[in-house]
């Protein structure tokens, strides 16, 4: 069904308030879901909020702790909070970090998955500065090779200040991502095939297979090879598990540079002005009208999305509304 942004933010703020959490956090986790939403990305969206409830009424709200701190670094406990909470107050960091000392580096342990990670970065493209985030999750990809799941999903994003408004880029190390996997459960269809593997370590193009069994890496060794370095600087040096169970110890990391501290900003923002116009003057191949940047689709739709209302599976509606 068709419903308007603010309406759907009332809802989930609602439903998460009811179920202990403040107006600030319940504002929170309610504009990374609905900014999933907007950008294209239901997998990350509204589909999140039944299980973010459970998990509220399940574990009450913690204090998070501070256990490393310095001029250009941060290191937190998130006290099992939501990932949601915890990737927003370690973005908040990262930008205050690096107003202080031109750069911001932030790692987490403790919690659990934080949605969109584009969103975190793009909160500090917003500020002014460059951001890149990282995280692990629960084993899904399978090692190159192999066909016993190991390696999280592993996102990787970053976003870089522009005048059209970002370049923003937000991958998972997977062939197919766990929120794809429940959708295609939900709406009972197939998935491409060559993405994931079954129990039986064969490749297999159902969904329900699929989610016992296991993700490959997108690309081969190239994906398995960045998923290994996601969780080396996510689990492993964050102090956090290095392989952790379904929804505990997840790691995060973030950056926030300032571009100042190697360039004018003048000259920063021309550079960037240069180099997307000249991508987007390129040579076309045969019937592509247009060359997009990274994260362009997802603002012009964001932008629509905004004045006609969002689309939201009328399943997943239902269950918002029994919330």
């Amino acid at each position: 069904m068709r419903i308007l942004e603010e309406h759907l933010r009332g809802l989930s703020v609602r439903i998460l308030e009811e179920r202990g959490l403040s107006d600030e956090d319940a504002g929170i986790v309610t504009d990374i879901l609905v900014e999933a939403e907007l950008r294209g990305r239901p997998t990350h969206g509204m589909i999140r909020l039944p299980g973010i409830a459970d998990r509220v009424s399940e574990r009450p709200r913690q204090a998070m702790k501070l256990v490393r701190d310095g001029a250009a670094y941060a290191l937190i406990d998130g006290q099992e909070n939501l990932g949601y909470l915890v990737g927003h107050r370690a973005a908040r960091t990262a930008i205050g970090r690096a107003d202080r000392s031109g750069v911001g580096l932030v790692g987490a342990h403790n919690t659990s998955h934080c949605g969109m990670l584009g969103y975190y970065v793009s909160m500090i493209a917003d500020a002014g500065m460059v951001g890149m985030a990282m995280c692990n999750t629960n084993p899904r990809i399978v090692p190159h090779g192999g066909v016993e799941p190991v390696l999280g999903t592993n996102p990787i994003a970053a976003a870089f200040p522009a005048a059209s408004g970002q370049i923003l880029v937000d991958l998972a190390a997977a062939a197919i991502t766990n929120g794809e996997i429940l959708l295609a459960i939900k709406d009972g269809l197939e998935i491409p095939d060559g993405r994931a593997m079954g129990p039986d370590g064969v490749t297999t193009t159902d969904p329900e297979k699929a989610q016992i069994g296991g993700a490959l890496p997108f690309g081969g060794h190239k994906g398995f090879a960045l998923a290994v370095m996601i969780q080396m600087f996510t689990g492993v040096m964050m102090g956090g598990a290095p392989v952790p169970e379904p929804g505990k110890d997840y790691g995060l990391f973030m950056m926030a540079i300032d571009p100042q501290i190697f360039i004018d900003k003048s000259d920063f923002d021309a550079s960037v002005a240069t180099f997307v116009s000249k991508i987007k003057s390129s040579r076309r191949g045969v019937g592509v009208a247009e060359i997009l940047i990274p994260g362009e689709r997802a603002y012009r739709e964001r932008a629509l999305r905004q004045v006609e209302g969002l689309e939201i599976d009328d399943d997943v509606m239902a269950q918002i509304q029994q919330l």
